[in-house]
């Protein structure tokens, strides 16, 4: 089937809306609540970046984006995450462990709400598009799973090697 252009126009408005309303996120008192309940988490995962407040919230702009399925607002805040954690980054020729978790979590990404897949399904006319979105969650809350402890443990096995 074609998806019809009226289908395209609905998801580049849909998008644009959500994109925008990150950039009002941005400056509003609401990143600093969803910062403070998501900084735990980001120290844990970023432990080389706890005093840079800077990157804590491109991170943590970029985790809210994944997890509400608007993959096309949280690519800028990586992509500065990443620039502004290569600013700290002592060897400027090898990625540091924080910049190698982002690519981890970006890749993986938990979605909550997959509007991707939504937005095709429904554009393809499924019976129920709804329907994947369990197992979305499951795939991937398993896979990030995955990658943070196959990080940690790289990251861990890396640092002996280095001590040796």
């Amino acid at each position: 089937k074609i998806i019809r252009q009226s289908n395209v126009t609905e998801r580049s408005l849909v998008t644009t809306c959500r994109c925008g309303v990150i950039n009002i996120v941005q400056n509003t008192s609401i990143i600093k609540k969803l910062n403070k309940i998501l900084k735990p988490v980001i120290y844990f995962l970023f432990p080389e970046i706890k005093n840079e407040n800077k990157i804590v919230n491109l991170i943590s702009m970029n985790m809210i984006s994944n997890i509400c399925g608007i993959g096309n607002a949280a690519t800028p805040a990586g992509l500065k995450a990443m620039e502004k954690m290569q600013e700290i980054n002592r060897n400027k020729k090898k990625l540091s462990n924080s910049m190698m978790m982002l690519i981890v979590l970006n890749t993986t990404s938990i979605q909550i709400i997959p509007t991707t897949v939504l937005a095709i399904r429904s554009a393809l006319e499924s019976s129920n598009p709804s329907n994947i979105i369990i197992p979305i969650w499951i795939s991937t809350i398993v896979g990030t799973t995955v990658g943070i402890i196959s990080m940690k443990i790289l990251i861990k096995y890396n640092y002996k090697i280095k001590i040796k």
